[in-house]
This record gives C-alpha cells, sequence and structure tokens, in this order.
C-alpha cells in the first residue's frame, strides 16, 4: 500500500524521497554533505518501506536557496527537461572558465523559478570542491567528478513526485495526518561543523513531537539517539553503502523512531527502548 504522505523535514536533496519514489538507481544530481544515500536502503526497511514504492504526496523543507530550487525542479518535470538542456548545452565551453562565470552571477536567483537558475546551481553545486556548497573552490571534470554531459543526464533521468517544497520546517504546524504518514528528519549532527544552517536539539525534538502528535511516524537520523524523547532507537553504523563517512569524526549513524521499527540489523537487537507510556 502506498503511503499518504513522505514528508522530509530537513530535506537537503531528498535523496530518501528520491529512492522511495523512483527505486535504486534514483539519487540527486548532486552529492551533500550528511546526504542519506549510502543509508537510504537501510532506513526504509525499518521502515517496512522498499526502494520504488512510493507516496501520494511528499513535503520538503528546506532552508538553502540553491537545495530548494533543486528540488522545485523534482516536482516540476518541464523545468527539469528545460535545465538538463541547457546544462548540455554548456558542454563544449571550458569547465573551469564556466564555472568561474556561473559564480561571478552571485546567489541563486528565485523566486521566480527559471531554468537557467536550476542549471547554474547544478552545474556549480556538482563542480564544488565540496559537492553541494557553492562557497567552496572548483574541482571539475577531469579530476573527480562528473563532466558537462553527464551532470546534464543525471538531471534529465530523475523522476517527478508530487511535492510541496516550503523553506521553514519549524514554521509548520502539520494538521491530523492520515495512518501511515512517514516523517524524516535529517537534522545537523552534534559536534559537527560546516553546516550552512543550524537547528538545535531542543527544535529537533519539538518539531519531532508535533508531528507524532498529528500522526506521523516520525523518524531523527543522528549520529547518537534522541534519548530525551524516550524513543525507539536503532544503530545501522554497519548498514551504509558506498563511500565512508568523511565529513565529521562522528561515524555512527542511528535512527530515533516514534514507532517500533519493522527491521533492525541483526547485532542491534539488545539496544531497543520501549517508549514511555
Amino acid at each position: 500500500m502506498m503511503l499518504p504522505l513522505f514528508a522530509e523535514l530537513c530535506a537537503g536533496t531528498a535523496a530518501l524521497s528520491l529512492r522511495l519514489h523512483g527505486g535504486k538507481n534514483a539519487r540527486p544530481p548532486v552529492s551533500r554533505m550528511g546526504n542519506k544515500q549510502g543509508y537510504a536502503s537501510a532506513i526504509l526497511r525499518t521502515l517496512g518501506l522498499r526502494s520504488g514504492s512510493g507516496a501520494a504526496r511528499y513535503l520538503w523543507c528546506e532552508p538553502d536557496d540553491g537545495c530548494r530550487l533543486l528540488l522545485t525542479s523534482y516536482a516540476d518535470a518541464d523545468l527539469r527537461a528545460k535545465a538538463a538542456a541547457i546544462i548540455a548545452n554548456w558542454a563544449d565551453q571550458n569547465p573551469r572558465q564556466l564555472w568561474e562565470r556561473l559564480r561571478a552571477e552571485g546567489p541563486v536567483k528565485s523566486p521566480p523559478v527559471d531554468p537557467r537558475e536550476v542549471a547554474r546551481w547544478v552545474l556549480r553545486a556538482s563542480w564544488s570542491y565540496e559537492q553541494g556548497n557553492t562557497k567552496t573552490g572548483f574541482v571539475g571534470p577531469g579530476d573527480r567528478r562528473q563532466d558537462t554531459r553527464a551532470v546534464a543526464v543525471a538531471v534529465a533521468r530523475l523522476p517527478t513526485l508530487p511535492a510541496s517544497i516550503l523553506p521553514d520546517a519549524r514554521a509548520v504546524d502539520p494538521p491530523q495526518l492520515p495512518p501511515g504518514s512517514v516523517v524524516y528528519i535529517d537534522p545537523p549532527y552534534v559536534n559537527t561543523t560546516g553546516y550552512a544552517h543550524d537547528l538545535g536539539r531542543d527544535a529537533v525534538c519539538e518539531i519531532a513531537e508535533r508531528w507524532a502528535s498529528a500522526g506521523a511516524w516520525v523518524v531523527i537520523s543522528e549520529a547518537e539517539p534522541l534519548a530525551e524523547l524516550g524513543w525507539h532507537q536503532v544503530e545501522i553504523t554497519g548498514e551504509r553503502i558506498g563511500q565512508k563517512r568523511t565529513f565529521s569524526k562522528q561515524q555512527r549513524e542511528y535512527l530515533t523512531m516514534s514507532q517500533p521499527p519493522l527491521w533492525r540489523p541483526s547485532e542491534q537487537r539488545t539496544l531497543f527502548t520501549m517508549a514511555a507510556k
């Protein structure tokens, strides 16, 4: 049965939503610090979900203007196709010179939503030293990143998701939700620097409890359990697929869940905690 709602309240590039909706090969065209591509299968499995099963609606909250522009393209096939075509038309230009020109145009300009702005942010973010952070320097094709045509293809092949996009999770007051709704929160991790936007632990807990009271199954990713919520805890550190995390000294990965997980790694059975009644 398809979920009625899947929300990512610190969405970033919404890697988990893409995996849920588009299957195992659906991934953001831009990587980003802390993205959950490597843990997507494990997270969905704890929820009893599989890649490609989808949801009727998605909600993404993301304060970063560039990421929010990218998310807008996920929900608009025409915008995405035009942005991909613009990137493809840049294929014969010198990558560094192109990147420098696009950077010189300044921060993202939106609204209105313009396919060239989507293309400009995606290419800059793809070729920045720290992917997804356009304030860092150039690392382009020939080093460790995709070439221009590959970036265009990555944008063009994205699935179209029925989504609403908002800038601030703190401002959302959810109504009573239909049964089966899932809310995923991937906030800035404790003792980790480099995030452009912060969301403190108290705010995370308040948002989580607000959505749980509205009827959602709330799941929070962190480098440690949020024990103060009294919820269920699952460690999924050993389930990561792909490159090892490098942005943080915190190498562990926990889920804190408002309902019992439907699956957990077998070696983590002793970590189960029941919510206080």
